[in-house]
């Protein structure tokens, strides 16, 4: 079972209402809208400490490094093969996003959703039977030659990045299609990541950093989980692009040596 949308937010909103949840377990180092869609629907949130794979015991994860086997009510993943168990997978990728059920119950709670809570009737006849938001997407679909090329980059980074005394890599999967490929710098290069990061950006590699703990936000300030804090600390999102592998090491060099203490 399938459902085709064209937002992200709104197809979660619609899942959280499906579920019916009261309190939601979220990892910390989740999408912003996790939170703040939970946040909007008066569902009160539970942060669980994330593990080192990108794992957590949640109700919603999402899974688009392919680092671990999740299970969870919802998982968001990249276009591919579902990884893991669920009841919904939300796959996506660029505008592409599309919704797999395992379970009945939750697709037609959903799908009414998403057709704005509109039961239709003979001819023109219609009721709205319960809250919904219109979404008019279309069928749409991913090459899957995308993925094979960017299992190739990974495959590519996997064995020039291994030993090296910059940082850390974590092991990607292959079923899914990557967009980027997660490094966790060592300690040591934690106090400069800024400077580094400005530098890539200047060099035009387009290094991304991501996943700020969600409680560090004012609107849902909890306490710090020890796990997610070093994992934001650690880092860097890299371009699937081979080019860039002798410019990051480049900078990465010139910034060895400023150490770091807390």
């Amino acid at each position: 079972m399938q459902l085709y949308a064209s937002n992200s937010q709104l197809l979660y909103m619609a899942l959280l209402k499906a579920f019916g949840y009261e309190k939601i377990r979220l990892s910390p180092v989740s999408p912003t809208f996790f939170a703040n869609v939970a946040k909007l629907l008066n569902i009160d949130i539970e942060f669980v400490d994330i593990k080192l794979d990108f794992s957590a015991d949640a109700n919603v994860l999402h899974n688009f490094f392919e680092t671990f086997t999740p299970k969870a009510d919802i998982v968001f993943q990249n276009w591919g093969e579902s990884t893991g168990e669920a009841k919904v997978f939300v796959k996506k990728s660029a505008g592409c996003l599309v919704a797999e059920f395992h379970d009945e119950v939750i697709f037609e709670k959903t799908k009414l959703f998403l057709a704005g809570g509109i039961k239709k009737g003979r001819l023109w006849n219609y009721d709205v039977v319960s809250l919904g938001i219109k979404d008019r997407a279309k069928p749409c679909s991913v090459d899957e030659a995308l993925v094979a090329r960017s299992n190739e980059v990974v495959d590519y980074f996997d064995e020039v990045f291994r030993g090296n005394i910059y940082f850390d890599t974590l092991k990607v999967g292959r079923e899914t299609l990557k967009t980027h490929y997660p490094i966790l710098l060592k300690p040591s290069l934690y106090c400069p990541k800024e400077d580094i990061y400005q530098e890539l950006q200047a060099k035009g590699i387009d290094v991304q950093v991501r996943f700020k703990p969600l409680y560090r936000m004012s609107l849902f300030q909890s306490d710090f989980l020890p796990v997610s804090e070093e994992l934001y600390k650690a880092i860097l999102l890299l371009p699937l692009d081979k080019k860039i592998v002798d410019p990051l090491f480049e900078v990465l060099q010139k910034y060895r040596h400023r150490g770091c203490s807390f």
